[in-house]
């Protein structure tokens, strides 16, 4: 292979796994968002709960703990079990150290001991209470002048003295320290709820759809896929449904095709059982001789003749028959035409119309140039039914409407005429426009039949462009 080929083959394959990567993106971005979002809703809701359960216990805790009654009545509790275990262990001014260590068991207590004027133990000052007093000291002046900002003015007696204390319980922070446990725990339990919420929901989900699946695979087609929300498994899901229907619709279509088929062969043994009786019959007067005369003779072999050109001519029709049905698109021999097509193609059936004695209403406006891609003989084989159909069904005495425009993307085609009231006289295999039917759709276009008040009309639609090279490009 050239450089030149081998950087074309590296450019594809970097452009495929490009094109893999940003794929794989968008399938899991698509699931990242949804449980980012999950989470985001998670959280948000837990914060909602946390500031209303803080509003709930400002309200009851601060309520309740910050009575004045109540702080009073705890305060001099707290204080009588400092004063018994000073008196217990028979303790002076001076074992600080074992106060400290009372204080710092009971973790909600502020003390500060007075002595004098000085301060000889300060629980702010952390553990031990004695470093930082001389500073703390050099704030205040003696006894009389004793720093205000504490509201409780107590005193303890001591083995050795009795001395002022400020003394404060927060009461409340056992009880908020339990509360916030307490408000965390459920918030945590609010945010899991929701995440497990929505797991179940997607896992319950996928039961239903295996279920819907499991219904298909047992051969109930009728059975709907269950499409539900907006996330990856409602895309599945309605890929699933999707496919049911296009499943059923293929079931449908064979189905019309086993009917039809049924229908032509007896249609066909009909109309072949006719004309093959009357030719036996004719041969078994020929080859026993039962005759009159030589010509006598010559006109059975005439109608022989005449009855076998006509078992060959729908055999040959129902040869086309199989032909349209059991051919795909891609054997189609299609070559791209432009919007003169037409106007030669029908030339010949509209000459004929006329000369035998079809008034005509005939109308082509075929708009801009377009291209269109054909099988021109399939087409002509349409055209030729049509128009012997109108030969064949047409009243005279109403004139055929045949009218073809263009409106940009389709080449529309009309055909109207009136039906002759005596259809007996006229034979017919009732399989020409299936034919029809199949070609104009194997040309990726439609064929409608309406009947209406007497009158028999043929709409085709074929699609069209203005761009030779598009038609080009797809062949």
């Amino acid at each position: 292979m050239s450089k030149e080929g081998k950087a074309q083959t590296a450019e594809k394959n970097g452009k495929k796994d490009t094109k893999s990567v940003f794929d794989k993106r968008s399938k899991y971005g698509a699931i990242g968002k949804r449980m980012v979002m999950i989470n985001v809703i998670a959280v948000l809701s837990a914060a909602i709960l946390f500031c209303f359960l803080i509003i709930i216990e400002n309200k009851v805790i601060g309520d309740r703990y910050k009575a004045q009654e109540y702080v009073s009545k705890n305060t001099l509790h707290e204080i009588e079990k400092l004063q018994e275990f000073i008196d217990d262990n028979n303790l002076t001014t001076k074992d600080t150290d074992r106060v400290d260590d009372w204080v710092y068991n009971r973790r909600n207590v502020l003390l500060i001991i007075y002595d004098g004027g000085q301060v000889i133990y300060d629980s702010t000052l952390g553990k031990g209470g004695r470093e930082g007093l001389d500073e703390e000291n050099n704030r205040f002046e003696p006894e009389n002048n004793l720093p205000g900002n504490y509201p409780h003015k107590y005193t303890l007696d001591f083995a050795d003295k009795t001395v002022k204390i400020d003394f404060v319980s927060f009461f409340d922070m056992r009880a908020r320290f339990i509360y916030v446990t307490f408000q965390f725990c459920i918030c945590f339990l609010l945010i899991l709820v929701i995440l497990l919420f929505n797991v179940f929901k997607m896992a319950n989900y996928y039961t239903t759809l295996e279920a819907d699946a499991r219904k298909i695979e047992e051969g109930d087609l009728n059975h709907n896929i269950t499409v539900r929300g907006y996330g990856r498994l409602s895309s599945v899901a309605s890929a699933m449904e999707r496919m049911r229907v296009s499943i059923i619709e293929r079931h449908e279509k064979e189905n019309e095709l086993i009917e039809s088929s049924h229908n032509l062969v007896m249609s066909m043994s009909h109309d072949l059982r006719t004309p093959l009786t009357i030719l036996i019959g004719y041969l078994e007067i020929l080859s026993g001789k039962k005759y009159k005369d030589e010509e006598t003779r010559d006109v059975y072999i005439d109608k022989c003749k005449e009855k076998a050109y006509q078992i060959k001519l729908l055999s040959d029709r129902l040869f086309e028959y199989f032909l349209a049905f059991s051919t795909n698109e891609e054997d189609l021999n299609t070559q791209i035409y432009d919007k003169n097509v037409f106007s030669e193609l029908m030339e010949d059936y509209l000459f004929t119309l006329n000369e035998n004695g079809y008034k005509l209403d005939y109308s082509m406006d075929s708009g801009k140039d377009y291209f269109i891609t054909l099988d021109i003989q399939l087409m002509r084989r349409v055209m030729d039914n049509i128009f012997s159909n109108i030969n064949k069904y047409a009243d005279k005495d109403k004139p055929v409407k045949i009218n073809v425009f263009n409106n940009g993307r389709q080449l529309i085609f009309s055909f109207s005429n009136y039906i002759i009231k005596d259809l007996a006289v006229v034979e017919s295999t009732n399989i020409g426009l299936s034919v029809c039917k199949k070609i104009i759709s194997r040309h990726k276009g439609t064929l409608d039949i309406l009947k209406e008040d007497g009158w028999f009309k043929v709409i085709i639609k074929l699609p069209v462009t203005r761009n030779r090279a598009e038609l080009e490009k797809r062949k």
